[in-house]
């Protein structure tokens, strides 16, 4: 029902709300409580995914580069040097480079990464011609541009890595476990990176036998995310600005390998210019509205792919 007809008030909450309470270790019993019965009712629906996602081809095909660092960015002329001198910092055993994606900025940030583009051959910036996109379809630009690399991984233009070897982990990790899909973890700072609460977010409620059906419940992923460019390409990111990774990622995890990272390799900064800084009310809805939407999409496409709900399972219901 598109209709909200309950309020709940949380006092003392703060500014992230309940947003991390899945993530808090102090919350992990009822957490994991709350696994067991999103699990069995994936088991009931006929939605559930059994252990053994499948090995991703990593080293196939042919790039121009082993990884590339994607930003997509608008109006963003306070944050994007630091974001872009961040990512050519990183120190790899491979060539890499930085597809920043300049959505039509008019504050400045078109002529700064100019110049970071004539500092450094490896910062390629590109504006693209539709004035429609998102941060997703942005990704998707940076995605199918034929300098993308066999790695995309992320950067927002906010954010910075935590040190200079975090690219070189994640292809460490995709190579290693042959992953569709690698998830690092990320601590929260202010503006000057100094760390606020709730500080590391490591997504440790991922498990390798039942993450991708607990992906369900909870709401993100995590930060850094990181892809394998084929298969990103046959997954197209939503053209939307918030959560526009959460269906791509769900779509991957259902049937290839996710790779976790678990202490931080990024900073997340908070600042009032963020995209979801502090929303109201009304937006937060329409955020969570919008998640609800993809995990309803991915649910009915995991009981397809499953042969259709249990016939047991429909007789019981029709016997109600």
């Amino acid at each position: 029902m598109p209709e909200f007809l309950y309020a709940k008030d949380e006092p003392g909450a703060g500014k992230s709300g309940g947003h991390f309470d899945y993530v808090d270790p102090r919350n992990r019993e009822v957490q994991a409580e709350m696994e067991d019965a999103v699990t069995e009712h994936l088991r009931m629906a006929g939605a559930y995914l059994s252990p053994g996602a499948s090995e991703a081809g990593v080293e196939e095909g042919i790039f121009p580069v082993e990884a590339t660092i994607v930003i997509p960015v608008r109006n963003r002329v306070r944050t994007i040097r630091d974001a872009v001198e961040s990512a050519v910092s990183q120190k790899t055993g491979f060539p890499f480079n930085v597809i920043v994606v300049d959505n039509h900025s008019t504050d400045g940030t078109t002529e700064a990464l100019a110049e970071c583009a004539d500092g450094d051959n490896r910062v390629l910036h590109r504006i693209p011609e539709r004035e429609d996109l998102g941060i997703g379809g942005c990704w998707n630009e940076a995605v199918n541009d034929p300098m993308c690399g066999r790695f995309a991984v992320q950067l927002d233009s906010d954010d910075m890595y935590g040190d200079p070897g975090a690219v070189q982990r994640i292809v460490d990790v995709f190579r290693a476990e042959r992953c569709a899909m690698v998830v690092g973890s990320y601590r929260i700072t202010d503006f000057k990176l100094r760390e606020i609460p709730p500080g590391v977010i490591d997504h440790r409620e991922w498990t390798a036998e039942n993450g991708r059906n607990n992906a369900l419940r909870i709401n993100g992923f995590g930060a850094p995310r990181a892809f394998f460019t084929p298969i990103l390409r046959s997954n197209p990111i939503p053209n939307v600005s918030y959560g526009e990774d959460y269906a791509a990622a769900l779509a991957i995890s259902r049937s290839f390998k996710v790779g976790r990272i678990f202490d931080p390799i990024y900073l997340c900064r908070r600042w009032e210019g963020n995209s979801d800084a502090d929303p109201d009310i009304d937006r937060e809805n329409r955020y969570n509205f919008y998640k609800d939407t993809i995990r309803t999409f991915e649910l009915l496409t995991r009981i397809r792919l499953n042969g259709g709900p249990p016939a047991a399972r429909l007789e019981a219901l029709a016997g109600r």
